[in-house]
């Protein structure tokens, strides 16, 4: 990785430790004031709401140490570094997010199934109106630090989750102090968990894509290859290969040169077009059309595993016949 990359890298993870840091310390804080009053009270959306501010304290500490990690500098080693932390990091908060919201369905169903306890509300609107503040400021901190950082989109996504929760112990506080309705507290929790649930899923499945080196949703590969073909004296692509990696594009691929063409002006040509496309990190590699061909027209990860394949059919028929 150049030099130049690396320092934006490394200026754009300071914001997200600070805005991770202050929110830690605003969350950790809060949990515990919410899950004293829950206990008191007996109001299910609260409790839900501190074992949501759990999960969050959790994933926040965890994102921060993802991010401490992911400024470790490469080595011999690890080429990347420890960049690929952050994927690992969103993954994991996912999943605790996931789970946060069945034991909230689990506990709320059993509510539903007996007759739901009365509890005092005005307690739980005074701490579910501080609670909504201090989700939505920490929301608002991780948001202004890197919307497009994959771990800080899972710390947000817990953000978010527990300022809904907090809207949801305030709608529950709300009908039983008005009008005593005390099974809205479990029917809220029950919406609330599915909304959290389809904002984990989300962040889940865009961390699996990049653990699975799918290419990034902003690159397209086809339209990728379509203008590395359309460069003056571009005879063929070839071994093209896109992923992420800590909010980068990485890009490989063969170009071969048509007859007369220097390669060192095609690859000036190429990683021109690559810049403005938005990808900074490439290797190139000029085949000379000229000369013996590639011996990498098809991946050979791909190409061994299709000769292995072959060889097993091949050899089941022999044994039949």
């Amino acid at each position: 990785m150049s030099e130049a990359p690396r320092d934006r890298q490394t200026r754009r993870v300071d914001p997200v430790r600070r805005a991770l840091r202050l929110s830690l310390v605003l969350n950790g804080a809060y949990m515990l004031i919410e899950l004293g009053v829950g206990f008191y009270s007996g109001s299910l959306a609260l409790l839900s709401d501190a074992a949501h501010m759990f999960s969050d304290s959790a994933a926040l500490l965890l994102a921060l140490v993802v991010a401490e990690l992911a400024r470790r500098p490469a080595s011999p080693g690890r080429s990347f570094g420890l960049l690929r932390a952050e994927v690992l990091g969103a993954f994991t908060n996912a999943l605790l997010l996931l789970g946060a919201c069945a034991l909230i369905v689990v506990h709320a169903i059993e509510r539903l199934a007996s007759e739901p306890p009365p509890f005092p509300a005005v307690p739980v609107l005074v701490v579910a109106v501080i609670g909504l503040g201090v989700n939505l400021g920490s929301a608002w901190l991780l948001a202004r630090a890197d919307r497009q950082n994959l771990n800080v989109r899972a710390a947000l996504a817990h953000m978010l989750a527990d300022a809904l929760g907090s809207v949801g112990a305030i709608a529950a506080a709300l009908l039983a102090w008005r009008w005593g309705l005390h099974l809205a507290d479990s029917v809220i929790s029950l919406l609330l968990a599915a909304l959290i649930g389809v904002s984990a899923w989300r962040v889940l499945r865009d961390a699996a894509y990049a653990l699975m080196d799918f290419a990034p949703p902003e690159s397209d590969p086809a339209r990728v290859r379509t203008a590395l073909e359309g460069i003056d004296g571009v005879a063929a692509v070839h071994e093209l290969h896109l992923w992420g990696m800590g909010g980068q594009t990485v890009l490989t691929a063969h170009l071969v040169a048509a007859p007369g063409i220097a390669g060192h002006d095609l690859l000036r040509a190429a990683e021109a077009l690559l810049d403005e496309l938005g990808i900074r990190h490439s290797t190139l590699q000029i085949d000379d059309q000229g000369r013996a061909p590639c011996r990498q027209l098809h991946c050979p990860l791909f190409r061994e595993r299709a000769e292995a394949g072959a060889h097993a059919h091949h050899h089941h028929h022999g044994h039949a016949h």
